[in-house]
């Protein structure tokens, strides 16, 4: 079987979770958990860069998806409309409380067990380089690089001009090199 025939099979298999759980399954909507929990765990992870705060805002991520899951029509893929639940969820707490990197002393070893599973050592270095930033330049860099958002998008969520996006996007991509090199 090809990879293209497996997304496909996965891609069916979601909708019909998304069906049954949209029709009340509990279990359908703990069988979309569970396939989409990690990634949404990672995103606000990336976004809010501390583990606890991630954690929290992944299960407020999926209490606001069971609530508005009729909202849900299908346009998308199910993964893009739970992350981007989960971006607002992140960037609503972010504008309450201005949250930025927390400096806990063990916040590095954290993140790295929480990625160790699902993450080569590349790509844990590359997340940790990500958690650094500041946050309006990593708030920018996930949501374009990593949600695939426009310029337009996140001047809208986060309260900014396109260009000051794309000032933020370039330091951020800077500001990365010089940490991987």
């Amino acid at each position: 079987m090809s990879a293209a025939e497996v997304t496909k099979l996965q891609t069916q298999a979601t909708r019909e979770l998304v069906k049954q759980a949209q029709d009340g399954s509990v279990s359908a909507f703990e069988g979309l958990y569970r396939e989409h929990s990690n990634q949404v765990f990672l995103l606000c992870l990336r976004m809010s860069g501390c583990k606890s705060y991630a954690e929290d805002f992944m299960q407020e991520t999926f209490i606001k998806a069971w609530q508005s899951l009729n909202s849900f029509k299908g346009d998308s893929r199910f993964s893009t409309w739970i992350y981007r639940i989960a971006v607002n969820t992140v960037l609503a707490d972010k504008r309450k409380k201005s949250l930025d990197l927390v400096r806990d002393p063990d916040w590095e070893r954290e993140f790295e067990q929480s990625l160790n599973d699902s993450h080569n050592r590349q790509q844990i270095d590359l997340e940790k380089a990500i958690a650094t930033l500041p946050s309006q330049a990593r708030h920018v860099l996930v949501l374009h690089d990593l949600m695939g958002m426009t310029h337009q998008e996140i001047g809208s969520q986060l309260d900014i001009a396109p260009g000051t996006s794309k000032a933020h996007l370039s330091r951020a991509r800077t500001m990365l090199r010089e940490t991987l090199e």
